[in-house]
């Protein structure tokens, strides 16, 4: 069996084994003499007030955080820190610091000439394996020796101690720190300005020297430098040691007994005489300083239990040992680590995988808190991916390769009472293409072993689209839930996304809500009643917004409808716009179901796209129609659609004519394809596919049948033309590259021979849109006028009619007004009612 944990547990020991750095004990050496020049500027006023001298000795000083010329003036970003403490920013002494003398008094030892020398003595005397200086040198770099004196009379001394110019140095320990010009007896422009010099500039530099063995148990009492070359100003201003010790820290052995809230952590004694330990524990894998105060201090025996903690985290802790000897305290042990384990969830919880980072076939995982289980030698794999989730950006996929024996699963937290029988799991799932894939529900009584799997229910058949599942999880003994691969075949794959626990709620939702009739103002919703259907009907509540209602919103006739069947009818929807239906139960009382999840529809036709348009429809033109159109165009539309229904772009014949259309791609041979939309659905079906190339071409022809029968009216007609299909079957979608153009076909009466022979009127209606009356332009040749809506169910007829149209009665919406003349022939106009 192979477990990915799900909280992505690291393996404790090779942490340990990795820590191969050897530990230091960083101590800062204060000064308490020996400095003879103040060269920071701080606080409110002149730099001539805070500073004695300077650092280079052509009156630029060093700045702190807190200078101000005036009370007024704006804070700095940059300086020496206020309160004195650098940070070594040197890679190799992580930890290591400096504490500088009053900002506001002697802070450097500055020596400005060969041979001038000064003794810095350290307020606590300590012994050292290593002392560090941090020093610069002024205009230019110097040489200075550095003599260290112990409190036994002996001394070591480092000669050719090379102090960088306190520009552009390397192995600095602060950089960035800005600088002041000090004024002189006559000021001059730039005097009191600080300046942060680019942000890098001015340096403070760490020397590092080497405390031979011999002396390293000696307690450093002073250090006496002394410049003994070069034409800059050395500048010392503090002194840090990794201090000596003959008490060894313990060895951290693998923690133990993980809990969501502690922790057992044990080590081994040194050989060094012990009284007690410290451990100190963080989330946060800085190494502790010998200032650190520890979270558990005194600790008598070899291990101790960690408590407090918050589950899911990954800890880092380290232990010291406290000894009887003169040095009497370690280092800190080299650093371990461990992750509490996940608590027990409680429901409801959700899972929608979008916030792990995703896996691949070589790197199995899951969510935090989650799993992928398998049984031993599985040849498939299970991992968060970005590929066709149900709600982006991630889902989960399993895949089972060759794999058709043993057990393979995502596998849940441990989620109280789950097996109590009033727990449920709804979720999302689909075959990754028409498979006979399967998918098993159940629970673990053991989360480690795949074959402790018990399924709930039959195995549930996926197909190649999404579907909604939800399953009652009954009664018994089990914490953990798992979805299990049904593996009824080789090489199948599945998604799972946006899986929900929860409780069984007492008023169920309704499931499978579909449309079945979509206009331009209305739409048709039907749904599958829960078991028990609900006592009181159900609620059913529409919007622009995907944003479900909650209990807060009112819900009114402007949003919504009840219905007591499983369908229900949206009236007054505006044209061409995108709807979020959401249902609900309602049960006994007030008492209510969770709202579906969103069913989307579009009141008009669907908005496809292309995400290049160096193809496009550079011409498209008819023969032999009543009314033919002449296209052309020598760029692309932008997003790759337009729509020219409101235009005079039209082809107009009648039923069971054939009209003869050609076509011309902008730019290298395409594919083509046109649809009529033969029965106004707002959709356009394959069989109302009308034109369709077999191969890339740059122009091309052929003919449009209009169908035997077709009612008299307008009709909406999209052309595609697609520089990667040539043959092109998506009428409504995202292409890579291409065009598609929508424009009207009419369908006239039977043909007359007076239609024949001259051209036909052609009706102008005013204003469009309009609002309760409508203006024709020319009456005086008309017999009538029918008004139908879109589907071509004829709403009013008007016989010898003025130019007046009344039309107060009809909702608001697209009409097609046709007018018969009185020779016969016919012109159909679009309208739109505000």
């Amino acid at each position: 069996m192979k477990l990915k944990l799900l909280f992505g547990a690291v393996n404790t020991m090779a942490l340990f084994a990795a820590c191969s750095v050897a530990a230091q004990n960083y101590q800062q050496m204060p000064v308490s003499s020996g400095f003879n020049a103040d060269v920071i500027a701080n606080g409110i006023g002149s730099s001539a007030l805070s500073t004695n001298n300077d650092v280079d000795g052509v009156s630029y000083a060093f700045v702190a955080r807190d200078f101000q010329l005036t009370s007024s003036s704006t804070a700095l970003t940059y300086g020496i820190p206020t309160n004195g403490l650098i940070s070594s920013a040197v890679a190799a002494t992580p930890g290591l610091s400096y504490q500088l003398a009053s900002l506001s008094a002697n802070n450097s030892l500055r020596l400005a000439a060969v041979n001038d020398a000064g003794t810095l003595a350290f307020t606590t005397p300590k012994a050292a394996t290593k002392l560090y200086m941090l020093a610069v040198s002024g205009s230019g770099a110097s040489t200075v020796s550095v003599v260290v004196n112990f409190t036994d009379g002996t001394s070591q001394t480092f000669t050719g101690v090379s102090v960088s110019d306190w520009y552009g140095g390397t192995n600095y320990a602060i950089q960035g720190i800005g600088r002041i010009k000090k004024p002189g007896a006559t000021p001059a422009t730039g005097d009191d300005s600080p300046s942060p010099e680019g942000g890098t500039n001015p340096r403070l530099y760490q020397f590092e020297m080497a405390i031979d063995a011999a002396n390293q148990t000696k307690a450093i009492q002073s250090a006496t430098v002394t410049k003994t070359a070069g034409s800059g100003l050395p500048n010392i201003f503090a002194f840090s040691a990794d201090a000596y010790s003959t008490c060894a820290p313990p060895v951290l052995q693998a923690p133990a007994s993980i809990t969501a809230t502690s922790a057992l952590v044990s080590w081994t004694a040194p050989t060094s005489s012990v009284v007690s330990y410290d451990v100190y524990h963080s989330t946060s894998n800085t190494t502790p300083t010998n200032t650190t105060t520890p979270t558990y201090a005194g600790v008598t025996g070899t291990n101790t239990t960690i408590g407090g903690l918050t589950s899911n985290t990954n800890y880092y802790y380290w232990v010291r040992t406290n000894c009887s000897t003169a040095t009497s305290q370690s280092v800190w042990s080299f650093g371990g680590t461990f992750k509490t384990a996940c608590s027990t969830f409680t429901v409801p919880y959700t899972e929608n995988f979008d916030a792990t980072t995703t896996g691949s076939s070589t790197n199995n995982n899951a969510p935090s808190c989650w799993s992928y289980l398998e049984s031993a030698s599985f040849a498939g794999y299970g991992y968060v991916s970005a590929s066709t989730p149900y709600s982006s950006p991630n889902s989960y996929y399993l895949y089972n390769s060759s794999g058709v024996t043993g057990g393979q699963m995502l596998v849940s937290p441990p989620t109280v009472s789950l097996s109590d029988g009033t727990k449920r799991v709804r979720f999302y799932a689909r075959a990754s293409s028409g498979t006979t894939t399967t998918l098993s529900v159940g629970t673990l009584s053991n989360p480690t072993d795949p074959a402790s799997f018990t399924p709930i229910g039959s195995p549930l058949a996926l197909t190649a689209t999404y579907g909604m599942y939800t399953v009652n999880i009954p009664a018994g003994s089990d914490l953990q839930l798992a979805f299990k691969h049904g593996m009824a075949a080789i090489n199948q794959g599945m998604y799972i996304d946006n899986i929900t626990v929860q409780s069984i709620p007492s008023c169920l939702e309704p499931t499978a809500v579909t449309t079945s009739t979509v206009t331009t103002t209305s739409a048709t919703v039907n749904w599958t009643a829960p078991n028990p259907a609900p006592a009181n009907g159900y609620n059913v509540y529409y919007s622009t917004s995907s944003t479900p209602p909650t209990s807060a919103t009112v819900l009114d006739a402007t949003n919504s409808v009840s219905a007591t069947g499983t369908s229900a009818t949206l009236m007054n929807l505006t044209p061409d716009t995108n709807y979020y239906i959401f249902v609900r139960s309602k049960c006994i009382g007030s008492d209510t179901s969770i709202w579906t999840d969103p069913l989307t529809i579009r009141t008009g036709y669907c908005l496809p796209s292309s995400s290049n348009q160096n193809s496009w429809v550079s011409a498209f033109s008819s023969t032999g129609a009543v009314t033919n159109m002449a296209y052309t165009s020598t760029a692309g539309a932008a997003g790759g659609y337009q729509n020219l229904t409101s235009t005079n772009n039209k082809i107009s014949n009648a039923a069971g004519s054939s009209t003869a259309v050609s076509f011309t791609a902008g730019g290298p041979t395409c594919g083509f394809a046109v649809w009529v939309d033969w029965n106004n659905n707002l959709t356009f079906e394959t069989t109302e596919r009308v034109f369709v190339t077999t191969g890339y071409v740059t122009s091309t022809s052929g003919s449009i049948a209009v169908p035997a029968g077709t009612a008299p009216g307008v009709y909406r007609m999209r052309v595609l033309t697609d520089f990667n299909t040539s043959a092109p079957s998506n009428s409504c979608g995202a292409i890579t590259r291409g065009e598609f153009i929508d424009f009207k076909f009419e369908v006239t009466g039977a043909l007359a021979t007076a239609e024949t022979a001259v051209k036909k009127n052609e009706i102008k209606v005013y204003p469009n849109p309009f609002t309760d009356v409508l203006y024709i332009s020319d009456t005086k040749e008309i017999k009538s006028v029918s008004v139908a809506d879109v589907s071509g169910r004829v709403v009013k007829t008007l016989e010898n009619p003025g130019n007046e149209l009344h039309l107060t009665e009809l909702n608001a919406g697209v009409y097609l007004v046709s007018v018969t003349y009185k020779d016969g022939s016919r012109s159909t106009a679009k309208a739109i009612k505000k």
